[in-house]
């Protein structure tokens, strides 16, 4: 039958929800599966995500407590009613978000996010029937997004890494698929604090030390097939005391829902943020959101 790889992928969720594939088209798929490392990379992201969501099902369908719903109901009608029509749309969508303080703050990081979602989704419907008997345009999304800046900020020094990696201007200094000889090297470089390596199912292959204002800071690099995994991890207490940066608002949001996220300012690369024990970690990679966020093992609370 001699499908291309790209045939094949249109048959992979069909192969980790164990849906009926002809015969024939499975045995080709199972052939090239073991020798072809990104068709049997995206048959692993594709089941990890089938994985997350089976678990999160019940997440997916919970509904927002009625003092929640009130009040995102009641900040939306103040700001309709006395707001300037000029500003009335930003108005609004500052209200959604300080409504869903409660909520973020209540959940667990396995909840919050498609909880989140779930109700952004409602307001977005809500907005847009608004938007159909009104003249005022929906605010730009670039209003409402984060911006990193400052040459110690954490999530520039993340991207900046990533892309020298990426493009082959920054190479591992070690090699190794190993944590504690990773540790090790790192431990011999002059990076001072535990590393502590997320749960995610990709392939360790190494690491970097970069400095900032003399103190020493520990990357390591993941593959998934030919996707990379960029992580960046640092003591928070460097971020308190100001020797690092990070956007105020990322952090909020980091310290109510437990994660940010973000799709990179003009590329589709993906950002997370979060905290990893005492240290704060960010990774940057080509995969999407759905696809990283499946592959990193969250500890339930």
């Amino acid at each position: 039958m001699n499908k291309s790889s790209k045939d094949l992928e249109e048959y992979l969720a069909a192969m980790a929800d164990g849906e009926y594939i002809d015969p024939k088209v499975k045995q080709e798929l199972e052939s090239r599966l073991e020798s072809d490392p990104e068709l049997s990379a995206a048959l692993h992201i594709q089941t990890a995500m089938k994985n997350m969501l089976h678990h999160k099902h019940e997440a997916l369908h919970i509904q927002a407590p009625m003092d929640l719903r009130t009040s995102i109901m009641q900040g939306i009608s103040l700001e309709q009613n006395n707001a300037p029509r000029q500003v009335k749309s930003l108005s609004l969508m500052e209200s959604f978000w300080n409504a869903l303080d409660p909520i973020v703050s209540a959940l667990s990081p396995t909840f919050a996010i498609p909880a989140i979602f779930a109700i952004c989704m409602a307001g977005y419907m809500y907005m847009s029937d608004g938007a159909q008997s009104e003249t005022e345009s929906i605010p730009n999304p670039s209003m409402l997004k984060v911006v990193h800046t400052g040459t110690n900020n954490i999530c520039t020094q993340a991207y900046s890494s990533y892309h020298a990696y990426e493009s082959g201007v920054l190479q591992p200094q070690m090699l190794t698929s190993n944590q504690d000889r990773l540790s090790q090297f790192f431990a011999e470089h002059g990076v001072t604090y535990p590393v502590h390596y997320p749960k995610i199912d990709a392939e360790l292959i190494g690491g970097v030390v970069s400095q900032e204002k003399g103190t020493k800071f520990a990357h390591f690099i993941y593959k998934v097939g030919e996707h990379i995994i960029y992580a960046y991890e640092v003591p928070q207490g460097l971020v308190d005391n100001q020797t690092l940066s990070v956007n105020p608002r990322a952090m909020e949001i980091v310290n109510k829902a437990d994660w940010y996220w973000e799709q990179e300012n003009g590329a589709s690369n993906t950002m997370v943020l979060w905290k990893l024990g005492p240290n704060l970690c960010v990774m940057v990679s080509d995969l999407r959101t759905e696809q990283l966020s499946a592959l990193i093992h969250v500890k339930e609370t």
